[in-house]
């Protein structure tokens, strides 16, 4: 990875000659992990986009994704012949991720109107954890083989399409991406889920800030 890192951080740099317009682009959006049933996030990200024609946009994006709770029940085991064999369990797991990423959009469709059909391509780093916790009586039962909480930090690559909306003052747009999981190997642990690889629906808003 530490030879990898510095290829993309040189490719992507390149992409800041003859910058024509700066944006601020707030961004808020919802996803769901293609690898397992159940683990979905609330997104907000800020992207920082550099102009550089009416065709191409450099983009560099920082994301947060908010873990939404993914409650079942596993089962805990006892040998006390005074209590039942096994008991309920309830696991929550809670699955965050932080990312930094470069990018480029490139216009489709719609290069001289304000209706923009845009292709993504980002490459970063991002950062899961995977929080795992239990319930149930712990005095007495004992869980098998129970989940642990699982973090991983690596490269990733997303791709996506978005509909771009141009206003009187910014630009308005709506886009889907899909992720890859980290790169690299999966947890040391075995674990009952995988390293999450979401499909990501967002909204944003491009507020123009610098023009030459």
């Amino acid at each position: 990875m530490r030879k990898i890192l510095p290829l993309l951080l040189v490719i992507n740099l390149s992409a800041f000659n003859c910058i024509a317009q700066f944006y601020i682009e707030p961004v808020i959006g919802y996803q769901i992990d293609m690898n397992q049933s159940g683990f979905n996030q609330i997104n907000s990200a800020v992207q920082f986009t550099f102009k550089k024609s009416s065709g191409y946009e450099f983009i560099l994006l920082v994301q947060k994704s908010w873990a939404l709770s993914h409650v079942s029940n596993d089962s805990a085991f006892t040998a006390n012949p005074l209590l039942p064999l096994y008991t309920a369990a309830q696991k929550t797991i809670l699955p965050g991720s932080f990312s930094f990423s470069a990018g480029h959009r490139i216009v489709l469709a719609g290069k001289n109107s304000v209706n923009k059909l845009s292709l993504l391509i980002n490459t970063g780093l991002t950062a899961q954890q995977i929080k795992v916790s239990y319930r149930y009586d712990k005095n007495n039962y004992t869980l098998l083989n129970p989940d642990e909480t699982q973090n991983k930090l690596s490269i990733f690559i997303s791709g996506g399409v978005e509909y771009m909306r141009l206003l009187k003052s910014g630009r308005l747009f709506f886009q889907i991406n899909v992720s890859s999981p980290p790169a690299g190997r999966a947890f040391k642990y075995p674990s009952s889920f995988q390293l999450m690889a979401p499909i990501n629906l967002s909204a944003g808003y491009s507020i123009p800030i610098k023009k030459k």
